[in-house]
């Protein structure tokens, strides 16, 4: 396979030589790979490029790309893969900081685990095996460690525990080539974050491995003051850009609640009868979210005609009548043993519509109006 390691630099005269020749000694040590190295360069003023530009007159696996100006970490790493593809024929592509604060050893381990058949391997601080300096601050390993549970949290991808590793091997075909990179959220250093759930939805194959994340030991730090809000910030935009359609719909069983509730109670002081009452709201109710869902929650994949609308609204009262029914029998068995009490009788009424509103989402959304409804 043809590798190519990208390397951001800027003002990094001081590590990368040390670095690039550190590298090549470890290219050597797996002689079944086409390795090579591309350093993307922000304009740096200390020399940065003669450095790269000496070396890669005697070696020509190392190359230079002169990114213009320092736009921030995630462009520099775009542009790098950008280049790697077209220019080199990268097939796997590896991101490493110039610091040393990422193993140069490591790269050989990385791409053991591309062999083994994963398509995105981590090299992780936050697993057995992995750690970050000690001489860290507390403020910057809570913000380290607090981020990560965050973005596992909101994202809700629970076995992957370093999101902002910037030590990483990414499949580049039926993944990376697969990847918009112009809808990536942030041109800093949270655009890892990105990356990685554009990853995950792509249907990659994760591996983590253990890595000591080192101090930098010259240079200036590269770390922008901003890193921990933007991290935040993408978290937060990656999960309601893919959840909009379950906002929407979470509007609409608002909406088919207040019938549902309104007509439940009416009913049901009327009638003296819970469970019926139950059954009888909640099936008004369903015409109702049946036509705010198709208008709105799921509108980009909109049922047309009446053939559809009838074979889909079928699908759609068998599926969606199971959380009523549910939600009838806890009713009855709530009043059974605790009494029929009107504070009984709706905490039993609001456990049942938190069931309906997962189990509909997940049904409507999967089967009813799944994403190839009008291919």
């Amino acid at each position: 396979m043809k590798i190519v390691i990208v390397i951001p630099t800027y003002n990094e005269a001081a590590n990368i030589k040390p670095l690039l020749q550190k590298l090549l000694e470890q290219f050597s040590k797996q002689s079944n790979h086409e390795y090579s190295i591309l350093v993307v360069d922000a304009n740096s003023i200390d020399g940065t490029q003669n450095e790269v530009n000496s070396l890669s007159q005697i070696h020509s696996n190392i190359h230079l790309l002169n990114e213009g100006k320092k736009n921030g970490l995630g462009a520099a790493y775009i542009k790098g893969f950008d280049y790697a593809v077209k220019n080199l024929g990268a097939e796997v592509l590896v991101e490493m900081d110039a610091d040393f604060q990422h193993p140069p050893e490591g790269v050989i381990r990385l791409i053991s685990e591309i062999d083994n058949g994963y398509d995105y391997v981590i090299g992780s601080r936050f697993i057995k095996g992995g750690s970050i300096p000690k001489d860290w601050a507390f403020y910057r390993k809570f913000l380290s460690y607090g981020g990560n549970i965050f973005a596992k949290m909101v994202l809700g991808i629970f076995d992957v525990n370093d999101f902002t590793s910037g030590f990483k091997a990414s499949r580049v075909k039926g993944f990376v080539d697969k990847i918009d990179f112009n809808s990536v959220i942030s041109s800093g250093f949270a655009y890892k974050i990105d990356i990685l759930y554009k990853m995950r939805n792509l249907g990659a194959k994760f591996k983590e491995i253990p890595i000591n994340f080192g101090l930098r030991d010259r240079g200036d730090s590269k770390m922008e003051k901003n890193n921990f809000i933007d991290s935040l910030k993408v978290v937060i935009m990656l999960r309601v850009k893919h959840s909009y359609s379950f906002f929407k719909f979470t509007g609409v069983g608002f909406l088919g609640l207040l019938v549902d509730l309104g007509l439940f109670n009416t009913l049901r002081i009327l009638t003296g009868m819970s469970a019926v009452s139950a059954l009888v709201s909640g099936s008004l109710a369903l015409l109702t979210t049946y036509i705010f869902n198709n208008l709105w929650s799921f509108g980009d994949r909109k049922i047309d005609g009446f053939s559809k609308h009838f074979k889909s609204f079928i699908v759609y009262t068998c599926f969606s009548i199971i959380p009523i029914v549910i939600r009838a029998r806890l009713i009855h068995y709530a009043i059974l043993y605790f009494g029929d009490t009107f504070f009984i009788a709706n905490i039993a009424f609001f456990v049942g519509i938190l069931f309906g509103l997962v189990w509909n989402y997940t049904v409507y959304s999967k089967i009813i109006w799944r994403k190839n409804q009008n291919a």
